[in-house]
């Protein structure tokens, strides 16, 4: 089947601040190419709707997907499938993301007919079978884990059982020096792990991955590492380098590659305390950027917000990070 995935168009701050590669969509776009079936990928943050556009009268795809990882874009992504629905009215549209999998049945709502399916959770397993039920006639979306549509909704979604198994299709993006984090231009996205075992109150990660973690073999990390022509990488995790063992296998087969690159990655201050010696070593590797996860400034703040970090250490990992040369 001929899949379009498309990602919405930007943010005030993906014009100013940062604008990311679509890598959750660029690893559905690989998954349902490895299983054979036609893909193309358009992302609106660096191309134009006139493309869109021409894609969909020329090209005519079978099944659209649209991108939902942000609450901002829920109006644009139902623009989208309406706009599909007058191009393409035999398409099958659907919509997955981290966002709109918790708002499945209000975005059905609100798209009046124009999203046939919105696929909660991780999407690479269920596309899969997602396509192959459109390409019987759409009759079988009750058996698709994950799947709310008009009048019901599946089993529960699945996660990926192996994350070396899934690598995103980086080649079907038109522009990628136009994605961008801070002063690293251009910029890539990777992950090494999903998930997070923490349950902070403002979160939402946890329930969406139900408190599972997963990580990515040192090898195949530092092999997509060696694929990637951009010279910055924002590294996605919730929270990077959870398992101390983890951060240093894929940093030691970094540098036995002799790769160069700039990264910024996201992580807790306890994290960061308990692993000095990770992060000191990914200083080394080319670190220049760290978000730590303060949350509050004081002890009430952190207890409502069950963030399980002393006050303390907050002020003490802020010192060692900067101790370290990088940018906080």
């Amino acid at each position: 089947m001929k899949l379009l995935c498309v990602h919405p168009g930007p943010l005030m701050y993906t014009k100013v601040f940062l604008r990311l590669e679509p890598l959750g969509l660029e690893l559905i776009a690989a998954a349902a190419r490895r299983a054979g079936h036609d893909v193309r990928l358009i992302d609106l943050q660096a191309d134009t709707l006139k493309y869109f556009d021409k894609q969909l009268r020329q090209w005519q795809p079978d099944v659209v997907a649209l991108a939902g990882n942000y609450l901002a874009n829920v109006p644009e992504i139902i623009d989208l499938a309406k706009r599909t629905k007058e191009t393409c009215p035999n398409a099958f549209v659907f919509a997955g993301g981290h966002s709109v999998s918790f708002i499945a049945n209000d975005m059905l709502a609100h798209a009046e007919g124009a999203l046939d399916c919105i696929l909660k959770g991780e999407g690479e397993v269920s596309i899969i079978r997602l396509l192959e039920a459109v390409a019987e006639g759409g009759c079988d979306l009750a058996t698709i884990p994950g799947a709310v549509f008009a009048g019901g909704a599946g089993p529960a979604p699945q996660f990926v059982g192996n994350l070396d198994d899934i690598l995103p299709a980086r080649d079907l993006l038109r522009n990628r020096r136009k994605y961008f984090l801070g002063r690293m231009d251009p910029c890539a996205s990777i992950e090494f792990s999903r998930g997070c075992p923490w349950d902070c109150s403002f979160c939402s990660a946890w329930t969406f991955y139900g408190r599972s973690y997963r990580t990515k073999s040192a090898e195949v990390a530092a092999e997509e590492i060696a694929g990637i022509r951009e010279p910055g990488i924002f590294i996605v995790d919730d929270v990077a380098f959870i398992r101390s063992e983890h951060g240093m296998a894929i940093g030691e087969a970094i540098a036995r590659r002799g790769l160069k690159k700039q990264y910024y990655l996201e992580t807790r201050a306890d994290v960061l305390l308990r692993h000095k010696e990770v992060f000191r070593f990914w200083r080394d590797l080319g670190l220049e950027f760290i978000f730590i996860g303060i949350e509050a400034i004081d002890e009430d703040g952190l207890s409502r917000f069950r963030k399980r970090v002393p006050l303390g250490h907050n002020f003490e990992a802020l010192e060692y990070a900067r101790s370290l040369g990088l940018n906080v």
